[in-house]
């Protein structure tokens, strides 16, 4: 059997990585590469599922590395219903779709088998191993003082070891808790990425929407529902202010200011203003775009040289 020293032997870890290298080659060029929703949400699925596998691996215990292998198997279902969208809009043909849906099937069935045997296994992990405690037989014909207890000292243990377990229970509880709000940390983060993609999307005009030279006026305050995949518990609220117009020669520059705020518990559909609760979540992203147009440059680009 294969020594695994690091998560980087896992075959699971391995074949994950093969997947992204695909999907970043698949979603690299064409239509597909303009698509910045999917194209990004597909990527960071893929990128999940590598992060997750390594994350659960290097925490230590079994029952994390469960939970995360969990996060990383739920990621390539979301990868294979996104191949679905890219093959239907005509991004890639059927060949490459089965490529990628058998490579994430290959994927999801090692992470499958991956998680059966750690719940078989029985181990704890190996930051729970310690060493054997050493014992010691008294010689013959002479007295174990330590074997005996008195009556009063067995009930204080008793009592120090109820307290303990439940001290236990209570910093377990804390601990999982901790470890779902770091995961829910890392998809906010994805959604208020999206969300200053949205906006970059609007401002930048990328299929040149815009007559001759005229620049794209920031979209008003928008709130993003709807997210796809493990995103779908966010609202992402868009805001976007204008800076000072430049002209430089026959070059005119806007500048945009973009705000995406992630949240998981939005007040009125927004997630400004809102009042915090048990389980909040939310990640802020912040951007300064520019965009350029020539009006004497050849259209519909208009693009400064």
């Amino acid at each position: 059997m294969t020594t695994v020293r690091g998560f980087e032997d896992l075959d699971a870890w391995q074949m994950a990585r093969k997947l992204a290298n695909e999907i970043y080659a698949s979603s690299s060029s064409g239509a597909f590469a303009k698509d910045f929703v999917l194209r990004d949400q597909m990527r960071r699925a893929a990128i999940s599922v590598l992060s997750n596998v390594a994350e659960g691996f290097e925490r230590g215990g079994n029952a994390e590395f469960i939970q995360f292998l969990s996060i990383a198997k739920g990621s390539v279902g979301e990868v294979r219903a996104q191949a679905y969208i890219a093959l239907d809009q005509g991004y890639i043909d059927r060949s490459k779709f089965e490529q990628l849906q058998t490579l994430a099937s290959d994927v999801g069935k090692k992470l499958g088998g991956l998680i059966a045997y750690l719940k078989r296994s029985g181990l704890a992990g190996a930051k729970y191993k310690n060493p054997k405690p050493e014992t010691r037989n008294p010689e013959p014909g002479t007295l174990n003082r330590e074997a005996g207890f008195s009556i009063v000292t067995a009930v204080f243990l008793i009592v120090v070891l109820a307290l303990l377990g439940a001290f236990i229970v209570s910093v377990t509880g804390l601990q999982q808790s901790s470890s779902q709000l770091d995961v829910q940390g890392v998809r906010a983060y994805q959604a208020a990425r999206a969300g200053v993609e949205w906006g970059a999307y609007q401002v930048l005009d990328p299929n040149n929407t815009i007559p001759a030279a005229g620049l794209a006026n920031c979209p008003g305050t928008t709130n993003l529902t709807g997210l796809g995949g493990s995103l779908s518990p966010f609202t992402v609220t868009v805001e976007c202010t204008l800076g000072a117009d430049t002209t430089e020669g026959n070059r005119n520059v806007r500048v945009y200011r973009i705000v995406a705020t992630a949240c998981n518990q939005p007040a009125a559909g927004s997630c400004l203003g809102t009042t915090p609760q048990s389980g909040y979540v939310e990640r802020q992203i912040q951007a300064t775009l520019s965009k350029c147009k020539d009006p004497t440059a050849a259209p519909p680009r208009f693009a400064c040289g």
